[in-house]
């Protein structure tokens, strides 16, 4: 937590170039993570695939997935694309600002 503190805290004091830079490396890192998640989606599908007969009901095999190494990191993956939305979001917030007060609007 500490650390998500001390990055959001040098955002404020990067430069307009040095944000929108950093804008394109998340994009960069979203698109990366987004190609992950179609693999483990594959996979999510073959498993309900081979294991829906061994479960009673949808919930118990999607509890069952979430316990896999593949459903524990689709899991992970969707909490990281979350954070690097809510950066994106942050940052063209801040590039929105900076951008207003270089025409005086602020």
């Amino acid at each position: 937590m500490k650390r998500l503190l001390k990055n959001s805290m040098n955002l404020t004091e990067m430069t307009p170039h040095d944000l929108a830079d950093e804008l394109v490396k998340m994009a960069q890192s979203y698109s990366k993570a987004g190609e992950l998640k179609i693999g483990l989606i594959r996979n999510h599908a073959l498993y309900y695939q081979s294991f829906r007969e061994d479960h009673k009901s949808d919930a118990s095999l999607e509890r069952a997935w979430e316990l896999t190494d593949d459903g524990l990191n689709l899991l992970e993956l969707g909490q990281k694309l979350k954070n690097i939305e809510k950066k994106m979001s942050a940052i063209k917030s801040l590039l929105r600002v900076r951008e207003g007060e270089a025409q005086n609007h602020f």
